[in-house]
């Protein structure tokens, strides 16, 4: 009676798991924790006014296993993009940004924020990274574009 108690449960911790109801889970996992977001960074901080390209790593973990890492990149003009960021192993994340030149005179800043999310959809967001691209510089005395 007790092997068969045993075994039911087994079976409804299981399906429990798998379908991803609250409720039992296996092996002490523990859904409702957020992944582990740190050591965001970026390489270089700040462009050129001829943009190119950054390179973006950050570090996550999670006790559950981790389904997605998302670059969120918020433009100066206030336009949103994302893009996947690729693991490298040992909890390391990266993606690369390829930035337009900007041909203003005034600084463009972008925001970049990464979001991650385990198995069970849990989320977590850094904390906002800023990016600079120069603004282009005219010679002196010449005239405004």
């Amino acid at each position: 009676m007790r092997k068969r108690l045993l075994g039911l449960l087994m079976v409804l911790a299981t399906a429990a798991g798998l379908t991803g109801c609250g409720g039992m889970f296996l092996s002490g996992a523990q859904p409702m924790t957020p992944p582990s977001i740190s050591n965001l960074q970026l390489e270089p901080t700040r462009l050129r006014f001829t943009g190119g390209q950054v390179k973006v790593s950050v570090q996550v973990r999670d006790d559950n296993g981790v389904r997605a890492v998302t670059l969120l990149v918020v433009a100066p003009d206030g336009a949103r993009s994302s893009v996947a960021m690729d693991s490298e192993g040992q909890d390391i994340f990266r993606a690369t940004l390829n930035l337009s030149p900007n041909i203003g005179t005034n600084v463009q800043r972008y925001q970049l924020t990464v979001e991650a999310e385990d198995i069970f959809g849990i989320r977590a967001q850094s904390s906002p990274l800023m990016l600079e691209v120069e603004g282009l510089e005219l010679p002196p005395g010449a005239p405004p574009i």
